[in-house]
C-alpha cells in the first residue's frame, strides 16, 4: 500500500509539473506574441521616421537652394543699384575739358595723331578717346 501512495504522490507531482509547464508555455507564447507585435509597431514607426527624415532633408535642401538664390538675387540687386547710382553720379558730373575737345576735333575731321599732338596726349589714348566719342554719338 505504501508503494501505491508513493506512485500516486509521484503521479500528482508529475501532473503538477506538467500543468506548470503547460501554463508557462502558454504564458511565454502570449509574451512572444506581444513582443512580436511591439517589434512590428517599432519597425513601422522606424520606417515612417526614416521617410519623414528624408522628406525633411529634401525640404531643407530646397530651402537652402532658395535661400542661396535669394542671397544671390539680393547681392545682384545691390550691385545693380550701386552701379546705377555710380552711373547716374557720372552723368551729373561734367565731362573733362580735354574729352570735349577730342569730340569737337574729331567732328572737324582731325585724325587721332593730330588730336594727340594738339592735346599733348599719347596717340594710343587719342585713338581710344576718338573711338569712345564716336560710340557716344552713336556712329
Amino acid at each position: 500500500m505504501e508503494q501505491f501512495h508513493v506512485i500516486i504522490f509521484l503521479s500528482v507531482i508529475f501532473l503538477m509539473v506538467l500543468a506548470i509547464s503547460i501554463w508557462k508555455t502558454v504564458a511565454l507564447k502570449k509574451e512572444n506574441t506581444m513582443l512580436s507585435r511591439q517589434l512590428t509597431e517599432t519597425s513601422n514607426s522606424l520606417e515612417m521616421t526614416r521617410k519623414n527624415i528624408t522628406a525633411l532633408r529634401e525640404k531643407q535642401l530646397k530651402a537652402d537652394e532658395f535661400q542661396s538664390s535669394l542671397t544671390d538675387a539680393a547681392l545682384s540687386t545691390r550691385i545693380q543699384k550701386s552701379r546705377a547710382t555710380f552711373q547716374s553720379g557720372d552723368r551729373n558730373r561734367t565731362t573733362p575739358e580735354k574729352y570735349c575737345y577730342i569730340h569737337s576735333l574729331a567732328k572737324k575731321g582731325l585724325s587721332s595723331d593730330e588730336i594727340a599732338a594738339v592735346l599733348t596726349i599719347s596717340t594710343h589714348e587719342a585713338r581710344q578717346l576718338v573711338t569712345l566719342a564716336k560710340i557716344a554719338q552713336g556712329n
